[in-house]
């Protein structure tokens, strides 16, 4: 699987699976325990919450604020409910979810010097609530807390779990590096007993068969497909870690995320798949103004392709019952189910060696989307359309003549693709436009250019004919070559307000508010969203930013908002004018 896909689909899903065996941990009866080899006995952190400091945390929120021109509001609310008295503000806090090798117990702990000293501005009142008895210090009633403080730290727990809780020093726990956020998350999956960690996962798999589709065979089997998938994704994780970080400089918000396989598990094959991929589609990820690019190359693990299997099988099978419920025509049923045939063989040959090369990318100014996938013959393709537009010059030759005049069938050849045209003047549905960008478009071409070789599919659609012609000859040239797959990846706002700026640029419809809303998020060039990530063998390390023009343009367009509401025209004066907060 590529790395892209990697980011996506192992990191995040990491994350939702974990919380759910977590949610299921939680809820493990330590009261049935049993013995779970030479492990037992010895805690052992398997999640660890961990914010960087008091201090550290509020600064975060503080920088993201100042960004958006509200330093203001949050100096307030830390005013009102963020002060503490007798907490270390420079040492870390947080959450830790440990298991001795019988059960999960989860406990926080606070750097502090005593219970005593403890006051909260805005809960002054948690003091009432701290009962002191010879046995120790506890809090509330259903769950009862002890609170037990040892050199300079408190550590908070359900009652009766002490012999769970080791109360060393918690900064041990966490990871300190260099690239330490203000807030992390490091769970370790090795320090679960395998048959814990089967007991839960059992649990787990009970609650999801409980809301199991069972009276639709086909989504209960694909139902099934997926929770066999994931549960040996699961099984393949060894440590999975997260960090939230404010850049002191510049003010982006990065998370960053770390995944490590087991060694010679599906999901370390899927690295490996991943880790020295090459693309043929190069050029698209160099698409010039693009909003978003994005290339998938790489390999698919044996348990990707049978996934991917049993999911094509599926959605054939549903399509094909589909497609006779839906055509009663005996002779465009059999059009429809050989171009379907095609299709299905198309879906299913893209990746059958267990290689796959695709990218995507949407551009404005021009506007232009490009497509393509490689390790595919895609000429049956254009000879199963040619053999449908054959059959309507047949039944309906008025419609066939008009779209005749838009359509031509193997145009030209461009760098080994074999070019199918399609060039729409977007006046021939003036009418149907809405009258707010009706001018914009109706002097537009829509052209589609599709092109097929043996080995490849090229699309690329955009409202210019020449952009069209020059990007798809730009991409097939380079596809020629291959070149490493990229590992950065970004998606921008502005390009995407200049192109809405120029098709309402005649309309009346357009506020005052609205325009200037518009203008605004066409001059934020810096805001974007971006990934980066990299594999090193069984490890998949990825980095994700919110650029900090991101919360200044937000902190803008809210204020801007705010302006047009409380100001007299209601026509976005600059909310600067309306509150003395520059």
């Amino acid at each position: 699987m590529s790395e892209r896909k990697i980011w996506r689909n192992a990191a995040l899903r990491v994350a939702w699976t974990c919380c759910a065996i977590f949610a299921v941990f939680s809820g493990w009866n330590g009261g049935e325990r049993a013995a779970f080899g030479a492990d037992s006995g010895k805690t052992r952190a398997v999640a660890v919450v961990a914010g960087a400091g008091y201090d550290a945390t509020w600064e975060a929120a503080e920088r993201i604020a100042a960004e958006m021109k509200f330093a203001e509001a949050i100096e307030t609310v830390r005013a009102i409910y963020g002060d503490v008295q007798g907490v270390d503000r420079s040492k870390p806090f947080g959450l830790v979810v440990a298991t001795d090798g019988s059960e999960i117990v989860p406990f926080a702990f606070l750097p502090v010097a005593s219970v005593e000293k403890i006051e909260f501005v805005g809960a002054s009142d948690l003091k009432e609530k701290i009962e002191k008895t010879p046995e120790g210090i506890f809090l509330g009633a259903a769950p009862r807390l002890r609170l037990l403080e040892k050199d300079g730290w408190l550590f908070v727990f359900e009652a009766g779990k002490e012999a769970f809780v080791p109360t060393t020093d918690p900064t041990a726990w966490i990871d300190g590096g260099e690239k330490a956020g203000f807030l992390s998350v490091d769970v370790d999956l090795t320090a679960l007993p395998k048959e814990l960690l089967e007991a839960g996962f059992a649990a787990l798999r009970q609650k999801a068969a409980e809301n199991a589709p069972t009276d639709d065979e086909a989504a209960l089997e694909q139902f099934e497909t997926t929770l066999e998938y994931y549960s040996a994704i699961f099984d393949s994780l060894e440590r999975v870690a997260w960090t939230l970080n404010v850049d002191a400089t510049t003010g982006d918000l990065a998370w960053g995320c770390a995944v490590v396989a087991k060694d010679g598990s599906p999901l370390a094959e899927t690295f490996a798949g991943a880790q020295n991929a090459e693309t043929r589609w190069g050029a698209i990820a160099e698409t010039p103004n693009s909003v978003f690019a994005a290339i998938n190359s790489g390999k698919y693990s044996a348990l990707d392709r049978e996934f991917l299997e049993k999911q094509q099988a599926t959605a054939f099978d549903n399509a094909k019952k589909a497609l006779e419920i839906g055509l009663g025509d005996a002779e465009e049923l059999a059009l429809a189910e050989e171009l379907f045939a095609v299709v299905e063989k198309f879906a299913k040959s893209a990746g059958a060696d267990g290689t796959f090369d695709s990218a995507s990318a949407f551009a404005c100014g021009p506007v232009v989307f490009s497509s393509a996938v490689a390790s595919v013959d895609g000429s049956e393709l254009t000879a199963a359309a040619r053999k449908i537009f054959d059959k309507l010059k047949t039944d309906e030759p008025e419609s066939a003549g008009k779209i005749g005049n838009f359509v031509k069938f193997d145009a030209e050849t461009v760098a080994g693709f074999s070019v199918s045209k399609i060039d729409v003047p977007l006046a021939e549905f003036d009418a149907e436009l809405p009258e707010a960008f009706a001018a914009y478009w109706s002097e537009k071409t829509l052209a589609v250019r599709f092109g097929t070789s043996a080995d490849a599919i090229l699309l690329v659609a955009g409202v210019d004919s020449a952009e069209a012609d020059a990007e798809f000859a730009r991409i097939a040239a380079a596809s020629k070559t291959k070149t490493p797959a990229p590992k950065r990846a970004s998606l921008a706002v502005a390009p995407l307000a200049n192109w809405a700026l120029e098709m309402f640029a005649g309309s009346e419809e357009l506020t005052g508010v609205a325009r200037k809303t518009l203008e605004r998020i066409a001059e934020a060039d810096d805001a974007r969203f971006e990934v980066e990530y990299k594999i090193d063998g069984r490890r998949l390390d990825a980095r994700y930013v919110v650029k900090s023009d991101v919360f200044r343009l937000i902190g803008d367009v809210v204020r801007l908002n705010l302006a047009a509401r409380l100001g007299s025209g209601g026509e976005g004066e600059d909310v600067d004018d309306l509150f003395d907060e520059e």
